[in-house]
């Protein structure tokens, strides 16, 4: 609250206290993670019925309703703690992938997957290279460990393994390295020539972690994967989630792809119940339903071509993105940044992810929606331009 010191009123009352020089060290100057701004909040703020939330890169698709079905069955059982291995999901997507099950392990969520890892590897004083606008939970993961971010800027929208290489060369004590592929928020993904050359350059002693959340909307056949290296560089760790291709964001199931002892390790460390037992019927049924995925990626991979096409007869410059989502910078001409956007955009119904989450403000970032309400969208967007 302050950095005043505690008042005692009377004996055995505080009526202050300064709980910051008891805190982990960077836990007082870290920010908390802000979310996409609520459907209902905008509904309750703007009046509205209707509202497009196309900031957090969720499926566009209601579930099937006899997901609803097997979830309540579940909850039969909820007098009991869940399976704390997932033995299951795990041999489900074992097969799926084409893995090992002892190349697996989950978490609540991808985040959850992120925060084992600095857990494990990320000693205090240790460094992390991190690129640069990316998702913010790999710097939160590696300062709450005491490690120190070593933040270094895209390339043309590309992760810059050239530059990751030379800063490895000048630190010594890089004990990580956080990939994303598709990168969050460009969308772009790593080519599997170049990651292994990275990899062969790479020093023996750094670990690599290799983002994959939206693996499933990639088509690029040239793109890396974790499976490609479990047996060729076991440095390399996957992350995986049903939180996007498979609709699953409220459940929170993601996992871990890796060589069995960086699995061993992180099961030393993970709570023991940490995916709850209605999850694990969730990620189970969409893994076998197929057919809900399998649609999902189908729109994205439509939408993406015609969004970024119309984004970019306005004037807009968009990246090629292998992702559910677009990154749109906006004309300099229009004299508006991606907050202004988000702004105006709310009380016409649709919620965008200005740029400043990830320290860009001349972008938004847009998730991919359903055709009408992608033409909704560019709709109101032209009302902007205007």
């Amino acid at each position: 609250m302050s950095d005043e010191k505690s008042i005692q009123d009377r004996p055995g009352e505080i009526s202050f206290f300064d709980f910051v020089p008891l805190a982990r060290e960077n836990v007082a100057e870290m920010l908390p993670y802000i979310p996409g701004k609520p459907i209902l909040e905008v509904q309750e703020e703007y009046g509205l019925g209707k509202v497009i939330k196309l900031s957090s890169n969720e499926c566009p698709f209601d579930l099937p309703t006899s997901l609803g079905d097997a979830v309540a069955k579940a909850a039969w059982g909820g007098n009991r703690y869940p399976d704390a291995l997932c033995r299951r999901l795990r041999g489900k997507v074992a097969k799926n992938l084409g893995v090992g099950e002892e190349n697996l392990i989950f978490a609540n969520g991808a985040e959850e997957g992120i925060r084992l890892i600095a857990q494990v590897f990320l000693n205090q004083g240790d460094k992390a290279i991190i690129p640069t606008p990316i998702f913010d939970a790999y710097n939160v993961a590696t300062r709450l460990m005491g490690a120190v971010p070593i933040c270094l800027p895209l390339k043309k929208y590309r992760i810059d393994l050239e530059g990751i290489l030379l800063a490895c060369e000048q630190n010594s004590d890089v004990k990580l390295v956080w990939l994303c592929s598709p990168s969050n928020p460009t969308g772009d993904v790593l080519k599997k020539q170049e990651l292994d050359s990275f990899l062969a350059r790479l020093p023996q002693n750094i670990m690599v972690v290799l983002d994959e959340a939206y693996a499933e909307f990639v088509t690029d056949d040239q793109a890396a994967r974790t499976e490609d290296y479990l047996e060729k560089d076991p440095r390399v760790i996957g992350l995986r989630t049903f939180s996007k291709a498979y609709g699953l964001a409220g459940f929170r199931v993601g996992y871990l792809v890796a060589h069995p002892g960086v699995i061993n390790l992180v099961n030393n460390v993970k709570l023991p119940f940490n995916v709850n037992s209605s999850a694990l019927i969730a990620a189970e049924y969409m893994l076998d339903e197929k057919e809900f995925a399998r649609k999902h990626v189908n729109l994205v991979v439509a939408e993406r071509q015609f969004m970024g096409a119309e984004l970019c007869k306005r004037g807009f410059e968009v990246p090629e993105s292998q992702a559910s989502f677009l990154f749109v910078k906006l004309p300099r001409n229009l004299k508006k940044n991606g907050v202004d956007i988000f702004k105006l955009l709310l009380p016409k119904g649709f919620i965008v992810r200005p740029g400043t989450a990830f320290g860009v403000p001349e972008y938004f970032r847009m998730s991919l929606g359903v055709r009408e309400d992608n033409l909704g969208f560019l709709r109101e967007l032209d009302k902007i331009l205007a």
